[in-house]
């Protein structure tokens, strides 16, 4: 049984054991004043000084404790993620049966485990657990505060100490399926997860990928000959495909774009920083070239890599900037809101698609419409 348990099934079982040996040393006392017996006397001190003693033991067995967590944690928003989690006995003696009660901040919840116990600490040494946690919005989220709790042997006293994790926890955007096809495709895409696959290595392309052994038919010219002297047999270059033409993806963070749409604190921005996420990550998958540009930062070319930008939408914010023409910037997607002051600009840009977020719809129903090709939603 954990201390939470005890506490809510039996919560006055620590205090009658200190009631009961509290009577006894007062009857013990009662007795030598009114018989002068100096053993009865000595039973009464050394009753009321193991009380002290054990009290001073539950608190002596947390003073060395330190709680962390183990890496770097990252996660990905409304999704459960297991993390690991440490206690480090940092005394020179052992410790026993230290509970840990996990409590998370705002935005996240515990799903498996709140309560952690852990047996035998050696010295110096520390002991490990895994938690399941779920984050319910994209950022640097701390992890959260952990209440440390030990008893005395005699389970008179329960000591208890509330420690702040100093680690935080990377919660990515989850990519919210839109399908908008980059300008200047050869090909339609498809969106289907189960369909997506990596550019496959081949004679021809820009990028070296590696080395295979020779098969009949391949041209010399494509013999790797350093490799083929070092390896005893004929190695042919692979390279992988060059990218096709993709475009760029304008994501609008003008602080004057975006509103608080729910009681958590989600904003308009979120939302549009899911549907980014999915266009590079898909654009990428189709191994398409994707600039991604969040003004006023310069625009970021993603070479195959789709993880930098994904960290960057993690951690975006609402920022000032200024536009004054779209049309030399290459053709892309705009990602905004009807409430973007530049709105009017993206739509007479040539070569862009505007994506206007949905609001009007989850202002009237309470959440977002998944069809984006109704007012306010659909792809210009």
């Amino acid at each position: 049984m954990t201390f939470q348990e005890e506490k809510q099934t039996t919560i006055l079982t620590p205090r009658l054991r200190r009631t009961a040996i509290i009577t006894a040393a007062l009857a013990f006392l009662s007795v030598s004043l009114v018989l002068g017996n100096d053993l009865m006397f000595l039973i009464t001190f050394s009753l009321l000084a193991l009380m002290v003693l054990a009290k001073i033991f539950a608190h002596w067995t947390l003073k060395p404790l330190h709680f962390e967590a183990v890496g770097t944690p990252e996660a990905v928003e409304g999704e459960t993620v297991s993390i690991k989690l440490r206690l480090v006995n940092k005394g020179i003696m052992p410790r026993y049966l230290v509970e840990v009660n996990l409590i998370p901040q705002s935005g996240a919840e515990v799903v498996e485990r709140r309560n952690l116990v852990f047996g035998q600490l050696s010295p110096h040494q520390h002991s490990e657990v895994t938690v399941k946690l779920k984050f319910k919005r994209r950022g640097l989220h701390p992890l959260g505060n952990a209440v440390l709790s030990a008893q005395d042997p005699l389970s008179l006293f329960v000591a208890r100490r509330k420690v702040q994790t100093a680690e935080r926890v990377l919660v990515y955007p989850y990519p919210k399926p839109l399908p908008i096809e980059p300008k200047g495709a050869v090909e339609d895409l498809r969106w289907d997860e189960s369909t997506v696959r990596a550019p496959l290595p081949s004679l021809v392309g820009d990028e070296f990928w590696g080395v295979r052994p020779y098969q009949t038919g391949d041209p010399l010219r494509r013999i790797h000959w350093k490799i083929t002297a070092h390896r005893g047999e004929l190695s042919i270059i692979q390279n992988l495909p060059s990218f096709k033409q993709g475009g760029v993806i304008l994501l609008d963070r003008h602080p004057a774009a975006h509103r608080t749409i729910n009681e958590e604190g989600e904003t308009t921005l979120d939302e549009l920083v899911r549907y980014a996420a999915f266009l590079v990550r898909q654009w990428i998958r189709y191994h398409r070239q994707v600039i991604f540009w969040a003004p006023p930062e310069p625009p970021m070319k993603v070479n195959g890599d789709w993880y930098p930008v994904w960290r960057k939408l993690a951690l975006i914010e609402p920022e000032l900037f200024q536009l004054r023409d779209l049309e030399a910037i290459r053709q892309g997607v705009v990602l905004t809101t009807p409430y973007s002051p530049f709105l009017s600009l993206y739509l007479r840009s040539s070569g862009w698609q505007v994506f206007s977020l949905p609001v009007n719809e989850f202002v009237n129903s309470g959440s977002y419409s998944e069809d984006h090709h109704q007012s306010g939603g659909k792809v210009s």
